[in-house]
């Protein structure tokens, strides 16, 4: 499963990585991060936490 995240000043790439390990979702453990200039993409096979972290975020 692929999701995108919007990406801000204050909600950065380093804060998203942060976000993901709040929901037990590691870069480059379990999920992969492609950043671009204004969202992030996180594949991962772990769904419900990656739909969790999607919501909250």
């Amino acid at each position: 499963m692929t999701v995108t995240f919007p990406l801000t000043e204050k909600r950065d790439a380093e804060a998203l990585l942060k976000h993901l390990t709040m929901h037990k979702l590691s870069f480059p453990g379990n999920c992969v991060v492609s950043v671009k200039a204004h969202v992030a993409q996180v594949s991962s096979s772990h769904t419900t936490a990656l739909g969790t972290a999607r919501t909250a975020w």
